[in-house]
């Protein structure tokens, strides 16, 4: 049996020599986000996913996400706390400030067990947000460099001012090795690999240190070379951003990893740490094709054909996936904004401080460690945290100006003017429910019923209606499963959206059209596991409204919503007809949660309603593992 050692050396309590090179940690946690583009303008809708992915099988983590934007100075913008799904993830949508500044933002997820650790590396993905009045995104020209562990290789380099740069590259002494010539912004380019451990690069009159790597990645056999130079007392631990994986000494200055560790990891991170815990090196390693499966879809169709969108191959291991198709952002935009989420990119003449989680967790911020949020709502109270202070790592200012191309600003420019002036709507939203119902009955599913009292008494089994002494509106009763004997003598608790009713009046004039779907609650361990508090002890019937608008046309108060200042997930709804509907508008289509069974998953037909260029990308999620699937096709009129 395979002996777990807990990780007591990244606690900088004592120092630990591992017996075994397999590394397990305590019960971690981290999340996975994306967002529908990577190019927004103030005043666009925002729609964005979130998987919570762990290194154990415990029912000991977070139920509770807190979400935020930000923009350029790390300044928070907009901000909310969600309930996680039955398959721990979130989703929803914002709208951008139509006054919001140019400049690149960051999504991040975060939970409140991860605030108890200095500078944990929260989950964050950054975009662009572009303010018409002022599209010029302010800051200073830069160079960034991409970390290079190859011997050999052109190093890959990028900058940011508003015109073509001439770029000088010299040796040690200020000799000359390379001039490039007219080098187009927030465009690759490649300077040949350089003699010694050092160079220098000039840029708008600016002289830049450039150093020569100091590892040597060897992806052939999962191998890891350091210079004959570097110090002896090394450590080198490989991780995610969720788990820890092996810690290593090098031995002969070099470091052999067990290659069957990485197999189902998309990404891994190469830490080296000094003697005293310092991190002097890091790399990521993008794992090619971790899983065998494939995402399923014609490369070609028709605007309105009803394409197959399938998932075949995968490991048992697989649970489900998030589904994401746009419109293809601009070469440019989508080249770029892939190196802003890349942490093996680094401003030139900036100090670059990561955050990592080997790090993180021998830095306590408290004398105990937090506790994770399982249960989220029992006797819940509000809570926040100062997130500059916790996670500074994540809110570090992005003082990089740069310009959007004139002509990709104008063709954005002119598709949501082109929605606005036909009145093209954006979908409604449907609730997505953070708890497991013990029965559901969508409204579609069946004829017609007049109202919804009708409805019940055909439809629904689990609920019986009595004649009130009080009130002309027959009272509820839920199925009480207590003993063998079923009774019908439970008053459940009756919501909206989430919203308290005043009076059993409100449930009952309700109109049907509105209705999506009606959730039942009723046996004890159901009712238990919502963790909702006694005020559901009796059970709990949830109704939900197909544009999720009830509380908007009633002018609800706040103080009738029943989670407090905490949210359920939201999806864009699908809900009509027999297909999916892929829209140019708002150039996004978003499906979370769709699940597997033994490697396979199916979702219904989809359909584009605009020719084009489009991509369709699949996030393939296990417990703690996740696979990026990416398919193009084009859509004729």
């Amino acid at each position: 049996m395979r002996v777990l050692f807990i990780l007591v050396i990244w606690f900088g309590l004592v120092s630990v020599a591992f017996a075994q090179d397999k590394v397990k940690s305590a019960e971690l946690e981290n999340f996975v986000v994306i967002t529908d583009q990577d190019f927004y303008l103030a005043g666009d809708r925002l729609w964005f996913g979130g998987k919570l992915l762990k290194n154990h099988d415990s029912y000991r983590y977070s139920k509770l996400a807190y979400i935020s934007i930000r923009d350029q100075e790390g300044n928070e913008i907009l901000a909310e706390k969600m309930l996680l799904s039955d398959q721990d993830m979130v989703f929803g949508d914002f709208f951008l400030p139509e006054n919001a500044r140019s400049g690149v933002y960051s999504l991040v997820v975060y939970s409140k067990w991860m605030s108890g650790f200095a500078d944990f590396p929260v989950a964050k993905k950054s975009f662009l947000v572009v303010n018409v009045k002022a599209p010029k995104i302010e800051g200073k020209p830069r160079v960034l460099v991409q970390t290079t562990p190859f011997a050999n290789v052109p190093i890959s380099l990028i900058h940011t001012s508003d015109q073509a740069e001439l770029i000088e590259i010299q040796d040690e002494n200020g000799q000359t090795l390379e001039i490039l010539e007219s080098v187009e912004p927030l465009k690759s380019f490649f300077i040949k690999p350089f003699v010694g451990a050092k160079a220098k690069l000039v840029f708008r009159n600016e002289t830049f240190d450039l150093s020569s790597p100091s590892w040597f990645w060897d992806p052939s056999d999962f191998t890891l070379k350091g210079k004959s130079s570097n110090p002896s007392d090394l450590k080198v631990v490989t991780h995610t951003d969720w788990d820890l994986i092996e810690e290593k000494a090098p031995v002969n200055g070099q470091i052999q990893l067990d290659r069957t560790a990485y197999s189902d990891l998309g990404y891994f991170d190469i830490s080296v740490f000094d003697s005293k815990g310092n991190s002097i090196w890091s790399y990521r390693v993008q794992n090619s094709s971790p899983s065998a499966g494939q995402l399923l879809i014609n490369s070609k169709g028709k605007v309105g054909e009803e394409l197959k969108l399938d998932f075949a191959g995968f490991d048992a291991t697989v649970q489900d996936a998030f589904v994401l198709a746009r419109s293809e952002e601009d070469r440019l935009i989508s080249d770029w904004v892939s190196v802003l989420n890349d942490p093996n990119w680094s401003v030139l003449g900036e100090s670059s401080s990561k955050s990592t989680l080997p790090i993180a967790l021998r830095r306590l911020r408290g004398e105990e460690e937090l506790l994770k949020d399982f249960s989220p709502m029992f006797n819940y109270q509000s809570w926040s945290v100062d997130f500059k202070t916790a996670f500074p790592s994540a809110v570090s200012s992005s003082n990089l100006s740069f310009t959007i191309p004139q002509e990709v600003l104008e063709e954005k420019v002119e598709r949501k003017l082109y929605r606005e002036y036909f009145g093209i709507a954006e979908e409604v939203i449907e609730l997505e429910s953070p708890f497991s119902p013990d029965k559901v009955y969508f409204i579609d599913d069946y004829d017609e019923f007049p109202d919804l009292e009708t409805f019940v008494k055909q439809i629904i089994p689990q609920i019986k209606l009595r004649k009130s002494k009080d009130a002309d509106w027959k009272e509820i009763r839920v199925a009480n499963t207590d003993n063998q004997q079923v009774k019908f003598d439970k008053v459940p608790l009756v919501l909206i959206d989430f919203y308290r009713v005043a009076s059993l009046e409100e449930v009952w004039t309700i109109d049907m059209a509105s209705l999506d779907r009606v959730e039942i609650y009723y046996h004890r361990e159901t009712v238990q596991k919502t963790n909702l508090g006694e005020e559901v002890g009796n059970g709990l019937i949830v109704l939900y409204t197909k544009n999720n608008e009830y509380a908007l046309k009633k002018n609800l108060p706040k103080s009738r919503y029943f989670l407090s200042d905490v949210q359920v997930p939201r999806r864009p709804d699908y809900s009509s007809g027999g297909s999916l509907k892929i829209s140019a508008n708002p150039l996004q289509f978003l499906l979370p949660g769709l699940g597997f069974y033994r490697g396979r998953a199916k979702s219904t037909p989809v359909e584009f309603d605009t020719a084009g260029n489009w991509k369709v990308e699949g996030w393939v999620f296990g417990n703690g593992t996740y696979s990026k699937f990416e398919k193009s096709l084009t859509v004729n009129p």
